[in-house]
């Protein structure tokens, strides 16, 4: 039976909806693999939308953080193109006010919304990619 320590702590599946899930604290190497991922999503120079799940406890190292940050400067540009929108699933309305609140909007270049329910993530991301 596998645990959760033998899952990939960042789970990423489908196109043109990505569903991501942060499962558990990432390794650095799962976290640059997770880069490597995204960068193949952006390779497809084709729109999509992403629906991510960050579970409790699904942090990065700092040494992740500053490579993420690197990562997301180099392709700001890309991820404006080519992604339509992100909806962050949340427990509640607080939370969703926490990570997507009006600096982070407005540090993406994409649109970004908070929802409690898959059913409300699906039916916004379905808006944005048409």
């Amino acid at each position: 039976m596998k645990t959760v320590a033998d899952v990939n702590a960042i789970q990423m599946r489908g196109w043109p909806q990505v569903e991501l899930e942060f499962v558990r604290q990432a390794s650095d190497d799962e976290a640059l693999q997770w880069l490597e991922d995204m960068n193949g999503l952006l390779a497809r120079k084709q729109p999509f939308v992403m629906l991510i799940h960050a579970r409790p406890n699904s942090q990065f190292s700092p040494e992740a953080r500053k490579a993420l940050g690197l990562w997301f400067k180099e392709q700001r540009a890309n991820l404006g193109q080519y992604c339509l929108g992100v909806a962050r699933l949340v427990d509640n309305v607080e939370q969703g006010q926490r990570v997507v609140g009006e600096k982070m909007q407005a540090a993406m270049p994409f649109p970004m919304m908070a929802v409690t329910s898959v059913h409300a993530a699906n039916h916004w991301l379905r808006q944005q990619l048409n």
